[in-house]
């Protein structure tokens, strides 16, 4: 993850917007019971946020703090749109480093969601301005991951993808150790951005290095 990194995040779609803009005081229809998240619902394009300037979002991350313990939530109450686009952004900027790596970029993600500094949602924490590069229309990543329903079967990207959406249900409902221990900032080791000149991180994991602060 680079904090100068760009989100170039796919179009909005309605339907995302309508229901969480439909939030209020009135008691929303109990959710039908299943066993587990119905992956289906990821087909929906996530729901982009304006672009913030460079120097409000690095302002904000300064002030971040880790986020509380999660509490365990029954599978057929988590926000599938919110598990799909945690899992494509775990996939796309980690599958090289292993399950290992993506689970801890996906908690990073929840530390942040959880924190409330970029959205209650995990639609919203990864397509926050200069945050994960992945997003970037010129990342490598980007096609890939629009294009992820087109994997074969046999590929370790599929096996990577199969195993990003099985710790994102993980991660979202409580039921996975964070492995940063409360990591709100990483990037991989192969780059030293501004923003970590002079830190130590507090874990590195599958090629990334993970920190609570940045400058």
């Amino acid at each position: 993850m680079k904090l100068a990194a760009g989100a170039g995040i796919a179009a909005v779609i309605f339907a995302i917007a309508a229901a969480r803009a439909g939030e209020g005081p009135a008691a929303p229809a109990a959710p039908a019971r299943q066993e587990r998240p119905d992956w289906s619902e990821w087909t929906r394009p996530l729901q982009p946020h304006s672009q913030r300037p460079r120097a409000e979002a690095e302002a904000e991350a300064e002030a971040e703090a880790p986020a509380p313990a999660a509490e365990i939530v029954p599978a057929e109450e988590i926000d599938v749109v919110d598990a799909h686009w945690m899992a494509l952004t775990m996939w796309g900027e980690a599958r090289n480093g292993g399950e290992e790596a993506m689970r801890a970029v996906g908690h990073v993600i929840d530390n942040r969601r959880r924190a409330g500094t970029h959205g209650r949602y995990a639609t919203e924490t990864v397509s926050a301005a200069w945050q994960f590069s992945a997003w970037n229309r010129n990342d490598p990543n980007y096609p890939a991951m629009m294009n992820i329903h087109t994997l074969s079967p046999d590929s370790e990207d599929h096996r990577m993808w199969l195993a990003a959406k099985r710790v994102a249900a993980e991660i979202l409902s409580g039921r996975s150790a964070d492995p940063t221990g409360g990591a709100l900032f990483y990037h991989t080791a192969a780059v030293s951005p501004r923003w970590s000149a002079g830190l130590a991180p507090i874990r590195v994991i599958g090629g990334h290095l993970f920190f609570r602060s940045a400058r």
